[in-house]
């Protein structure tokens, strides 16, 4: 075994609804909000499109197509891009995986914020190298502090923006102002899961910006906004010779037949995503218009996160409302669900600062 994996730890999706009533006892129906999955699921299209490929004779005893041909042709329409400019995996998980293993060499280090995306820090572990973090402020990227740590070592920089699990968002002006220090031969990831929930106008262009800086690495996802998460497709936006790179690791048949239909059929269904989103980001105004707004951090995306001093009191709250969300070690990010559960949510919350 790699040395360096013995300070891993194996991933944990939180407890099963049978060990939850067990442990709360609690007897009711639990609602997961916990890993901004899309509460009202894939489209009505996508449906269709899954049960009229099964029952039109699909081979599904034949491997994927691993170009992800139509999907990125799809993609590269939708964006105005070439398809050559798109890396298609296994969800951004994945994506995260393979850019880390083509990019990352032993003795190595990356750069990013301490409060966020998880795996950005578990590859480089795997991969051997040093994790140089700088601390968030006011649970956002601090860009300024991140240039003097940039060194001779630094393989990626890894920005999530919207960030996970502070919900918080870094302006195209802070960006690009950022940019223009970063070496060019730096590869700047932009790890876009959110996106399509963003409604602040500052937000950066980066489909722009990347035609002005070459290091630009976008990444986005079918998994939150198109309702895809069992289905596991997430892609990068970047140079067509940092793609060639990639391929070279990635593994031949990593998207399934049916992951492919599904998010093809849902970036053509645009106004199923924009019926989602637009009942997210009014739910997300709902909760910033509640009595509690002041314990939370500012949102662009399908969560909130709550600060609290006793995270895991405000947890096990919600767990007695039938209501799983996620503990962090400042606070508890809760997934903006349907507007019943919300209003569950904000009465939870109310109550427990209240106390």
């Amino acid at each position: 075994m790699k040395q360096q994996l013995e300070q891993l730890q194996v991933y944990s999706a939180g407890m099963s609804e049978a060990a939850l009533k067990k442990k709360t006892g609690y007897t009711g129906f639990f609602t997961k909000l916990a890993s901004n999955e899309n509460p009202i699921g894939p489209s009505k299209k996508v449906k269709e499109a899954i049960v009229n490929a099964l029952h039109s004779g699909l081979n599904l005893s034949e491997y994927p197509d691993s170009e992800a041909t139509q999907l990125k042709e799809a993609l590269a329409n939708f964006y105005g891009i070439q398809s050559e400019q798109l890396f298609v995996g296994a969800g951004l998980d994945e994506v995260i995986m393979m850019i880390s293993r083509a990019v990352l060499t032993p003795g190595g280090e990356i750069l990013t914020s301490e409060g966020t995306f998880v795996q950005y820090n578990t590859h480089a572990i795997i991969e051997a190298n040093e994790i140089v973090t700088v601390p968030m402020q006011q649970g956002r990227f601090d860009l300024d502090a991140f240039l003097p740590k940039i060194s001779d070592k630094t393989g990626i920089i890894w920005i999530c923006n919207p960030n996970n699990p502070t919900g918080t968002y870094v302006d195209e002006t802070t960006l690009v102002n950022f940019l223009k220090q970063v070496p060019t031969h730096i590869p700047v990831v932009l790890d876009e899961a959110y996106f399509e929930f963003v409604d602040a106008p500052d937000f950066p262009n980066t489909l722009h910006l990347q035609k002005q800086f070459k290091n630009i690495i976008i990444l986005r996802t079918f998994s939150k906004a198109y309702g895809l998460a069992s289905f596991r497709v997430g892609y990068a936006i970047a140079s067509k010779e940092n793609v060639d790179v990639w391929n070279k690791v990635k593994l031949p048949f990593n998207v399934t037949t049916l992951s492919l239909i599904a998010a093809e059929i849902a970036l053509e269904d645009q106004a199923a995503l924009k019926t989602y989103v637009k009942m997210n980001n009014k739910e997300r105004e709902k909760y910033f218009n509640s009595k509690v707004s002041e314990h939370f951090l500012p949102s662009q995306t399908n969560f909130i996160f709550v600060k609290t001093d006793d995270p895991e009191s405000l947890n096990q709250l919600l767990l007695q409302h039938g209501i799983i969300a996620r503990q962090m070690p400042i606070g508890v990010r809760i997934t903006i669900g349907k507007p019943e559960d919300n209003d569950i949510v904000i009465r939870a919350l109310e109550s427990f600062f209240k106390a």
